[in-house]
């Protein structure tokens, strides 16, 4: 079940207190319309009564999506940067609900997902919009780092990160967003036959392939 749990928090702008209904779990397969607020970018958002505000609460929550294969511990973009620790966390939890620790059925469950770690919503989101489309979240991060090559001062200053954001026709449409607040700086359109070629490719790009899925963060952080 998706599980929420009323939270007085201040408005970011005049400090007014606002009562929000912070999630704290989401399963989309009995509450589809929660996936869909989440690619559309309007879950956990609202405004400031006093002053219009709109503003969005940083993400500390499980997600699970079986229709997508998908199990998801989401953590506020602002924590990335402890991300090996978390990992364990993360590893533990899972094992405990749908792995080694838990019971069959929960395993026969288990068995059918992918355990991630992601960090902010944009992350959460870009999971979403790639196994919509039938992309592989691991071939996606490496189709990305081909991509960031030519922005190589961005990616290494840590100043912003590359997410998918739609399909459009034969091409894939990605977005650089600022690392801290996840504001959209610009956007780039790129041919899927580079993910194809990259995904097809199991002796170039294999090593990097090992490094990006060695654990449940599947994202380039693991390689800055």
């Amino acid at each position: 079940m998706s599980l929420f749990k009323t939270q007085t928090l201040p408005c970011p702008d005049c400090g007014t207190a606002v009562d929000f209904e912070v999630v704290h779990s989401v399963n989309a397969d009995r509450r589809p319309d929660l996936r869909d607020a989440i690619v559309d970018g309007s879950f956990q958002q609202q405004p400031c009564g006093s002053c219009g505000r709109l503003f969005r609460v940083e993400p500390e929550l499980t997600y699970l999506d079986q229709a997508q294969g998908l199990w998801a511990a989401v953590r506020p973009a602002a924590d990335r940067d402890a991300w090996e620790g978390a990992e364990r966390e993360v590893s533990s939890l899972y094992a405990r609900s749908f792995g080694a620790d838990a019971g069959a059925g929960a395993q026969a469950l288990g068995a059918k997902l992918r355990p991630r770690l992601v960090y902010g919503w944009g992350a959460l989101r870009e999971k979403l919009v790639a196994s919509a489309a039938g992309l592989d979240d691991v071939e996606l991060e490496l189709f990305k780092l081909a991509v960031m090559r030519g922005k190589a001062g961005v990616m290494a200053g840590g100043l912003a990160e590359l997410r998918l954001t739609e399909i459009d026709g034969e091409n894939l449409v990605l977005a650089w967003f600022r690392a801290g607040d996840e504001s959209f700086i610009e956007g780039l359109s790129v041919p899927r036959a580079l993910y194809d070629e990259i995904a097809a490719d199991h002796t170039d790009w294999q090593p990097l392939r090992d490094e990006v899925s060695a654990g449940p963060l599947v994202d380039l952080q693991r390689l800055i």
